[in-house]
């Protein structure tokens, strides 16, 4: 079973990483970005994923499923939102973290936070058992910790960097970049202490080992990554 949580902060270089190196393994690769896109799909693919039952599923149709199951998960524990993925458990996966509605924590929104990271683990855990897939954020190596089988790997990047990347994949200014990472570390850190208690969400300990993506060329960040893969499966990383 092959799979990988990559954490850290916006523009640290986990985006960038994270398709290089399912590619690398022939695992299926999982960000909000990615889910965001597949839910759009819902309406016209879910139904034809019925009737192709004897073809092998493409990495795209099993995640129709995975987000299918996402919004059951919501809807049973009160979260649900609009199609596309408004409030509760399917905006935590899909959204930017400083994006995902206020009312989705508000108490007059009838939802026990109990309910709400369960329902999150839940979904988690259930794609990580089917194994091969590389997540990208959303606490994944939080919420996967416990799981033997699931490398957790810290991704982090000078500041100036990770500027540089918000501005270059977002199309933004400077200043423009500089207050869309504040806004994102901000709500990340709010996320991390609400949901799971935890003051720093990036401490060494909750991964197994982090690249540096200023220090380190990208081929060598993965090149760890899969080679670290391999460690835990052979038994030299626990």
């Amino acid at each position: 079973m092959s799979v990988i949580t990559l954490g850290g902060l916006a523009g640290g270089g986990a985006r960038v990483l994270g398709p290089i190196i399912a590619d690398r393994l022939g695992a299926d690769y999982l960000d909000r970005v990615f889910l965001s896109s597949v839910a759009k799909e819902l309406g016209t693919t879910v139904a034809a994923l019925h009737s192709r039952e004897e073809q092998a599923p493409s990495t795209r149709q099993r995640m129709l499923s995975y987000v299918q199951r996402i919004l059951e998960r919501s809807a049973v524990s009160g979260t649900g939102g609009d199609p596309y993925f408004g409030p509760g458990v399917a905006a935590f996966l899909t959204e930017e973290y400083e994006d995902i509605p206020g009312t989705s924590i508000r108490s007059d929104h009838n939802l026990q936070d109990e309910d709400y990271i369960e329902s999150i683990q839940g979904t988690m855990r259930e794609i990580a058992m089917g194994g091969n897939v590389v997540f990208v954020g959303r606490g994944g190596h939080v919420i996967l910790r416990d799981m033997p089988d699931v490398l957790r790997v810290g991704v982090v990047a000078h500041y100036e960097d990770r500027i540089s990347t918000v501005m270059e994949r977002e199309n933004l200014s400077e200043q423009d970049a500089i207050g869309t990472i504040r806004g994102r570390d901000e709500a990340r850190a709010h996320y991390f202490r609400k949901f799971f208690e935890l003051s720093d969400p990036d401490r060494p300990d909750l991964f197994h080992f982090t690249v540096n993506t200023s220090e380190m060329s990208q081929e060598y960040c993965v090149k760890l990554v899969v080679d670290g893969l391999a460690a835990l499966k052979n038994g030299n990383l626990t």
